[in-house]
């Protein structure tokens, strides 16, 4: 099993989709936060990932409001798939409650793409293994709290 692994350096930029679910999974970011005091790394690993196609993104969020706006993210990386396994970490965070969103952009063009119905056809997911009815989950059931996790896991479906 082949790991990619980066720190957080530069916010990339995402397009934007249109309005309802194809717009929050064209852009789709990992992460929410509460914030307090304390900052710390937040480690991130993506798991079921095709090995050697494309690129991985990860976007965090830390406000309910702001969910999954890509517009609206706190932070965001990518990073090449090339193991079926990808790990990043957002360092200097504030320790608090983060949502993080995190897709395979099989063919590298800047968003998560989806078929006639508006559905995603690259893989995707969100902290907690959250799952949304037709759209994307809540912050609450996506929100995992920083200081109890030590990786947080995301499985591509």
């Amino acid at each position: 099993m082949r790991t990619t692994r980066k720190r957080a350096e530069a916010l990339p930029q995402f397009h934007n989709g249109s309005a309802g679910l194809p717009a929050w999974l064209a852009g789709m970011a990992l992460g929410a936060i509460a914030v307090s005091a304390s900052a710390d790394d937040l480690h991130i690993r993506v798991q079921q990932l095709k090995p050697k196609v494309g690129t991985v993104v990860v976007a965090v969020y830390d406000k309910s409001a702001d969910f999954p706006v890509p517009e609206k993210r706190m932070a965001a990386q990518v990073v090449e798939a090339l193991g079926d396994t990808a790990e990043v970490v957002f360092g200097g965070l504030a320790k608090g409650r983060y949502a993080v969103v995190a897709y395979q952009d099989e063919n590298r063009n800047g968003k998560l793409d989806k078929n006639f119905l508006g559905l995603p056809i690259e893989p995707y997911g969100f902290s907690n293994d959250a799952r949304g009815s037709m759209g994307p989950p809540s912050f609450d059931a996506a929100s995992i709290d920083s200081a109890a996790a030590s990786t947080i896991v995301i499985n591509l479906h």
